[in-house]
């Protein structure tokens, strides 16, 4: 560690200024007795002082560039020198002699930073703008570049002031623009790596394509409902899924297609058989574990003719690998509310135990939510007919439901996701048996279909949540125990105690 320079060296105006700012550090311990407008003072005067800090270390940092001294310690540059200095590290000592450089080359800039509407900010905006652009830095070094710079700082915040110095060089240097984003265009790159953990996305996308992306998952990650308790990442990350479902269902994602590309489940007999217990009521079978893998592939091979296949449809096809929806123990343990209801997530736990897991074309096993999910609206057929149950013969191909259903439902004056208060518009949504088709044989027609966003069709299965239509037309969501879906609890709304005087919101306005 650096030993600390000894307070003799230091000039007695800067001697002083650290008495005074101690004395501040002194007082500032009963912040919390000051007045708002107080706090908000000083903040603004702390602000001030943070600005003349970096225009005092830029002269200085200027002074000691020019005498060299710094390399008598051994540095081999000045940014090194600084960071070893401070303790900050390298990358603060870079950064601190680039402001210091943009503050030298600019003095109208750097009288602004004092006495002007030029904040710290600004700066190291337009050292890494003019960084970046030759031509902005040549026409920065000119007094009037200067002018319009500082005009520029006094109307526009940081992040605002940024972009308007990025369109300035681009106007200088068009060409420049187009050279960085051919180069951010040589460097894209995605890659997935799927883990037992899930699936993990890396990459780099161009600023226009990383716009173009930002903007369509805010368009598919509209304001939250009460019940929705996903965090931002969350929210981005269903907001994919639903943009990879909606690709999946397009005929012409792939020129000449006749189907949508689909996501292909295949479940041997005996799991069929345990999904299909659901619709007659019948409690779920649990048959003797195998002994091991071994003799599971003899029971089941994978060419015999027992096995099925389930293409999901889109919007609602969940894309391979896709586990976001698994449930966790606490959520599908849904003994405290009564009954799973037949076809959620926690019956088909049950129901699945002890059987062969379905699977897509991968041989990734897909979780019960997932199943329940892509149950409700899929194309099944058969991969090999030689099953005796009749039900493993029907067909099955136009279970789910077509474009004309979402016409209809705009026809009808339905404009979004059923659940009140999501913004999910009716274009982005999947449409959901009312009647599950293994619960009570639901029918594929408007009757029996409301759309849903992807995060609350998924609820709906995911927690066994029931649906009902009202004789005025309204849609009731109940959990299975009688509780109503998409209210906040009672213990969860804010109440007043009996003993809190009333509220003066005049007097904390006027303050």
């Amino acid at each position: 560690m650096t030993s600390p320079v000894p307070r003799a060296a230091l000039p007695a105006e800067c001697a002083a200024a650290d008495a005074a700012f101690r004395a501040v550090l002194g007082v500032a311990g009963g912040a919390d007795a000051w007045s708002a407008p107080t706090r908000q003072a000083v903040l603004a005067w702390l602000s001030e002082h943070r600005d003349l800090v970096a225009a005092v270390e830029g002269k200085v940092l200027t002074a000691e560039r020019d005498a060299g001294t710094w390399a008598l310690r051994g540095d081999r540059d000045l940014a090194g020198f600084v960071g070893r200095e401070t303790r900050a590290g390298r990358g603060a000592g870079m950064a601190a002699v680039a402001q210091a450089g943009t503050l030298a080359a600019m003095p109208t800039v750097a009288d602004a930073l004092v006495d002007g509407p030029v904040t710290t900010t600004h700066i190291a905006q337009i050292t890494r703008a003019t960084a970046a652009s030759p031509a902005l830095a040549a026409d920065l070094a000119t007094a009037e570049g200067q002018e319009r710079v500082v005009e520029l700082a006094g109307r526009l915040d940081g992040s605002a002031f940024g972009k308007a110095l990025q369109q300035l060089g681009a106007s200088l240097d068009p060409a420049m623009r187009q050279r960085t984003h051919d180069e951010q265009r040589a460097n894209r790159f995605l890659n997935l790596t799927h883990t037992p953990s899930g699936t993990l996305l890396k990459g780099r996308l161009d600023t226009v394509v990383g716009h173009e992306l930002g903007k369509a998952l805010q368009a598919l990650s509209p304001r939250p409902t009460i019940d929705d308790e996903r965090t931002g990442e969350q929210r981005r990350a269903d907001a994919l899924a639903t943009m990879v479902r909606r690709v999946l269902g397009d005929k012409d994602t792939m020129p000449g297609a006749v189907a949508p590309v689909q996501a292909v489940l295949t479940l041997s007999q005996e799991t069929w058989a345990a999904l299909r217990t659901a619709r007659d009521g019948a409690p779920p079978a649990h048959p003797t574990p195998r002994a091991d893998a071994a003799a599971a592939a003899r029971r089941h091979p994978p060419s015999a003719g027992d096995h099925h296949s389930a293409a999901p449809q889109s919007p609602s096809a969940p894309a391979a690998g896709d586990d976001h929806a698994e449930p966790d123990p606490s959520d599908t343990d849904l003994s405290r509310h009564g009954p799973a209801t037949p076809g959620s997530a926690a019956d088909l736990v049950s129901r699945l135990r002890g059987v062969e897991p379905v699977t897509d074309e991968s041989g990734q096993a897909w979780p019960a939510s997932e199943i329940a999910r892509a149950l409700c609206d899929c194309a099944l057929t058969r991969a090999v007919v030689g099953a005796k149950d009749a039900d493993l013969n029907l067909g099955r191909e136009a279970r789910g439901f077509k474009r004309q259903h979402w016409m209809a439902l705009y026809a009808a004056g339905i404009s979004g996701c059923s659940i009140l208060g999501c913004g999910m518009p009716l274009a982005d949504t999947e449409l959901h048996h009312v009647a599950w088709w293994y619960e009570h044989g639901g029918r594929t027609d408007l009757a029996n279909c409301l759309p849903y966003c992807s995060f609350h069709h998924h609820e709906i299965h995911r927690k066994g949540i029931v649906v009902n239509r009202l004789p005025d037309g309204r849609v009731e969501h109940r959990y299975p125990d009688g509780r109503v879906y998409g209210e906040a609890p009672p213990d969860a709304r804010p109440r007043p105690a009996a003993d809190d005087p009333p509220v003066d919101l005049l007097g904390l306005l006027s303050a």
